[in-house]
């Protein structure tokens, strides 16, 4: 690569060198100590200015109108109260040069991060849904939940269902955290240490005493994992939990207009919370964020509207996962995009050309474009995005908490209920706990019963994670590779496992020629303790830093 660097002085060099990797190659990063605003001010400068983001950066600095001396300035100083007050002070500066941009993408240069503590599984599903967000959660399979936190629902709260609301609850997580200790014993003794190959080798054979520790460390972490993965399915909804978000303010500006517009009292507290706190950081790029009344009304209006529609329809049973619609065309498509971006050709010339293939001639196309990956995580190009695939898919609440945040598809998710039924781990039965886990899920849809005449959207709250959701999943195929290779792996929850399988069975009847490429999906049903590999590549890992375990 031929460069030509930009030059400054001397003087120059030492305002830039701070805040940026380097002063004299073209391509560069911030050091992560300029303010996310001055960034989004910079990058904008893009579309209109002729100069480098380091020269203007050095304009802004020089223009005493800017008051971006300042901000370095108390940068430089360490103050956190001389800061805020620079940042404020530059606000009407910055702001006039974003609203002189009036580009919505200007509010994708500015990152902000954001911890949302003590929210129920049921905002954290509003929270995870905005496509241009990057959310991670608190785990059900790592960390014991405490009994005593979960969501105190305003309204119910001040009705005469309080107390039942209360006793559920309490019901439904005592009893999780009762039979966690049992449940452990119960794993040990179904897959006890000796069945596993540990570092290659028997557990019984392994005589180097840190390779044994770090061996036993694993296999408590994997059952531990699996004793969790049992449990959850009693943890209602209302259960409390953390979530951090990173995201553009663009990402941040529609995320908190959806949120302020929920029918939850919660969900639009947390919209309020987060508005006032990201303006504190990124005002400039979330000041658009406020409820919206075309959000309220047409959520309001569709559920009249479904109601009168299904009135009299009764409710029918239907499999868990369930292929709606697929693309006809899909071969013809992935084969004709595939050759699309080697070719000069339009495309209805080349989709007629492709028409005309034998199935030897299209499968030689598909066998060149994605036969020779050596992992799941190469993943097909992009003219596998042009075929899709509709599934209807019924899940567990836990497991569709982890499928849901799958981004590069569309999800249309139905309210979480109890009409549905629930599902029962067969670990549970053969611990001895199936009596009372059926009298806890009883207990959760006799309130919910009662409670849902008057308070329809809040009565989703006393929901335990074993009910069943119903949700829509339209993905490409692209993205079923991704979702279905990633999800059936042996390490992840047997719920949801079960649900990458079945999508892979419907695809592999519709398109077998697809299927066979999706190398990397595990089809083995068998339960077993997940975790134990990655617990195992853990402690080796640990092992390479020297041996000292970190607590995370």
């Amino acid at each position: 690569m031929s460069i030509i660097a930009e030059e400054f002085t001397g003087e120059e060099r030492k305002i830039l060198e701070p805040y940026f990797t380097n002063v004299d190659r073209p391509i560069y990063a911030f050091t992560g100590r300029v303010p996310e605003e001055v960034v989004a001010v910079l990058f904008s400068k893009y579309s209109r200015s002729a100069d480098s983001l380091r020269r203007n950066f050095l304009k802004l600095v020089k223009d005493p109108d800017s008051g971006f001396q300042e901000i370095l300035d108390s940068l430089g100083s360490g103050g956190d109260i001389g800061f805020a007050a620079a940042l404020a002070n530059a606000r009407d500066f910055f702001q006039r040069i974003l609203i002189g941009f009036g580009d919505d993408s200007v509010g994708e240069l500015g990152m902000a991060h954001v911890a949302c503590e003590d929210v129920s599984n049921i905002a954290t599903k509003r929270l995870e849904s905005a496509r241009l967000t990057s959310p991670l959660e608190k785990s059900t399979r790592y960390v014991v939940y405490d009994k005593a936190k979960f969501l105190r629902e305003p309204r119910l709260m001040q009705s005469e269902f309080a107390d039942g609301y209360i006793k559920v609850n309490e019901l439904l997580l005592n009893t999780y955290e009762g039979q966690i200790e049992p449940m452990k014993k119960f794993v040990k003794k179904h897959w006890p240490i000796g069945e596993f190959d540990l570092f290659g080798k028997k557990i019984t054979d392994v005589t180097d005493e840190r390779e044994l520790t770090r061996a036993k460390k694993a296999y408590e972490a994997a059952v531990k994992a699996k004793a969790l993965d049992v449990l959850r399915y009693y943890m209602p909804a209302s259960t409390l939990t953390n979530v951090g978000i990173t995201a553009n303010g663009r990402g941040f500006e529609y995320l908190i207009t959806k949120l302020m517009s929920d029918e939850l009292e919660e969900v639009r507290s947390i919209g309020k919370l987060m508005h006032e706190e990201l303006s504190k950081v990124i005002p400039s790029l979330v000041k658009r964020s406020a409820p919206s009344e075309y959000y309220t009304e047409t959520m309001k209006g569709m559920q009249n509207l479904a109601a009168v529609t299904f009135e009299n329809e009764a409710h029918k049973k239907s499999g868990t996962v369930t292929l709606v619609d697929y693309d006809k065309s899909a071969e013809e498509k992935v084969v004709a995009a595939a050759l699309y971006s080697f070719s000069t050709l339009p495309m209805k010339l080349i989709r007629k050309k492709v028409r005309k293939m034998t199935s030897e001639e299209r499968l030689k196309v598909i066998d060149a474009y994605i036969g020779k990956r050596s992992n799941r995580r190469e993943k097909p190009m992009r003219a596998a995005e042009t075929a899709y695939y509709t599934f209807d898919i019924l899940s567990d609440y836990g497991a569709y908490r982890d499928l849901q945040r799958h981004r590069m598809l569309t999800q249309i998710a139905q309210p979480l209920t109890v009409v549905n039924g629930y599902d029962t781990p067969p670990e549970l039965a053969e611990a001895g706990f199936e009596e009372k886990f059926h009298e806890c899920m009883k207990a959760a849809a006799d309130f919910y019963n009662k409670v849902y005449p008057k308070f329809p959207n809040e009565a989703q709250y006393v929901v335990p994670f074993a009910y069943r959701i119903r949700c829509l999943f339209v993905l490409n195929l692209r993205e079923a590779f991704h979702l279905i290779e990633l999800r059936s792996m042996p390490q992840g929850h047997a719920s949801y496992r079960r649900i990458a399988q079945d999508m892979f069975e419907q695809i592999r009847k519709v398109h077998p020629v697809f299927a066979h490429y999706m190398r990397y999906v595990f089809l083995d049903r068998r339960d077993s303790l997940g975790r134990l590999r990655g617990e195992l590549e853990t402690q080796k890992q640990l092992a390479k830093l020297g041996g000292r375990e970190i607590n995370v």
